[in-house]
């Protein structure tokens, strides 16, 4: 297993790392210079962070665009294990990285606890990257995925208006970002987290087809 994750590292390559680091640096120095920019963390955190690891999982996590997938699904006993443990790979990374990015956000401007942060970001991260490992099995041309990931994760912000629907806020992405004027937040994040575990149950089903497999 050890050898497996060192390997996906390798893949994965060090621009990973130079832009993870560089983001996270930037992140950070917004925080500097925000000001009493009241919603720094719902934007940061809950907005733009988890559309930066959509990109990581797209582009650095890609499966059937990967120019070795013929060969590793033919010599893998199952290729939903593959595309699980790349998966878990970058996510995990990146949320170093997140986690790195929220302390130091906090070390200059302390208004939200580090737990409350990590709930804040990771639903939102988990369903989307979730969504581009989807489609990332699906499409075999590169950057299809990050581009359908982006265009849902754009047309959620300009869709705030559907927040007057019932029962609309308990599936919106990014509830703090619009302020949560009902204070259900939390079901938001549950009911978004058990949203992506759908979408792994769908990936599993669809890593089980006989051209796949």
């Amino acid at each position: 297993m050890i050898r497996r994750i060192k390997s996906e590292i390798k893949i994965i390559g060090i621009n990973f790392f130079i832009v993870a680091v560089f983001f996270t640096i930037a992140v950070i120095a917004f925080a500097i210079i925000a000001g009493e920019l009241l919603d720094f963390y719902s934007v940061s955190f809950e907005v733009i962070f988890p559309f930066f690891v959509t990109i990581i999982a797209g582009e650095w996590g890609k499966t059937r665009a990967d120019g070795n997938f013929d060969i590793i699904a033919s010599q893998s006993k199952s290729v939903f294990h593959w595309v699980l443990c790349r998966y878990v790979i970058i996510f995990g990374l990146s949320c170093i990285f997140a986690i790195l990015s929220m302390t130091g956000a906090s070390a200059v401007r302390y208004e939200l606890p580090l737990w409350e942060l990590l709930i804040i970001y990771f639903p939102p991260a988990f369903f989307l990257s979730s969504l581009c490992a989807l489609f990332g099995i699906i499409c075999r041309q590169e950057h299809i995925a990050t581009l359908i990931c982006g265009i849902v994760w754009l047309i959620t912000l300009i869709a705030r208006s559907l927040l007057r629907l019932p029962g609309i806020e308990y599936l919106y992405l990014f509830i703090r970002y619009t302020g949560d004027p009902n204070h259900i937040w939390l079901w938001n994040k549950g009911i978004i987290t058990l949203a992506g575990l759908f979408l792994w149950g769908i990936l599993y089903g669809l890593c089980r087809r006989p051209n796949l497999s």
